[in-house]
């Protein structure tokens, strides 16, 4: 009986560690991410030229790979505007950044989206809440219409639908956050980790310490 208690306790605790996020289908694999930064590590670059010219230096081994989500609001925007004396509509997504709370037109063909099952541990948690980012775009439409659409006044402006998506960034752990990269799943775009400061506090609190069994490593390989 004792036993049976304990099991079933543990299976509560995997369980409790799963989160169900709604995120974007996925334009790239392991092997694909991989393959966009091999020759930006310029440590790993001069690994291979010592192979290549003497022989030694072991190749250049492949990054341990891993996954992580990271959390935007979609705004399905609708307005309608004055440009001199006549009215438009216009029905566009705009993204908020759900930790920096920036805003912009989204620029990129989305895929499909589905809702997922997620360890916790991968998952990046949202600093703005739903009306927050709300509260953004309407901050922002204004100056965004007069700029873009040389509109005169906003008659009628409004959100059709507002929904949270969680993008896939692949993290390629090179042995340093010096000398690591990320990609993202949607835009296809290389940073270094360094250079995107949520990524970059994700590797220091998650990676840094070299566990290479981590849930996001085996979600990469898993998947």
């Amino acid at each position: 009986m004792g036993r049976l208690f304990a099991a079933e306790f543990i299976s509560v605790l995997s369980v409790a560690t799963v989160m169900e996020i709604r995120t974007f289908d996925r334009r790239l694999n392991e092997t694909e991410a991989v393959k966009r930064t091999r020759n930006l590590s310029a440590v790993r670059y001069l690994r291979y030229l010592l192979a290549e010219t003497f022989g030694r230096g072991g190749g250049t081994p492949d990054p341990t790979v891993h996954l992580v989500y990271y959390p935007d609001y979609i705004l399905y925007s609708s307005v309608v505007y004055r440009r001199l004396r006549a009215s438009e509509s216009l029905h566009f997504l705009a993204g908020v950044d759900a930790i920096s709370g920036n805003v912009g037109e989204v620029d990129v063909e989305l895929p499909n989206s589905h809702v997922q099952d997620v360890d916790q541990s991968v998952v990046i948690e949202p600093q703005l809440t739903e009306s927050e980012a709300e509260e953004k775009w309407n901050g922002w439409i204004f100056e965004y219409m007069s700029r873009k659409y040389r509109a005169m006044e906003l008659q009628e402006y409004g959100l059709d639908d507002i929904e949270l998506v969680y993008t896939p960034y692949w993290i390629l752990d090179n042995g340093s956050i010096e000398e690591s990269l990320a990609v993202s799943d949607l835009t296809r775009r290389t940073a270094k980790v360094e250079e995107i400061q949520v990524i970059e506090e994700f590797y220091e609190n998650r990676l840094s310490s070299g566990d290479r069994d981590s849930p996001s490593r085996r979600s990469a390989a898993n998947m």
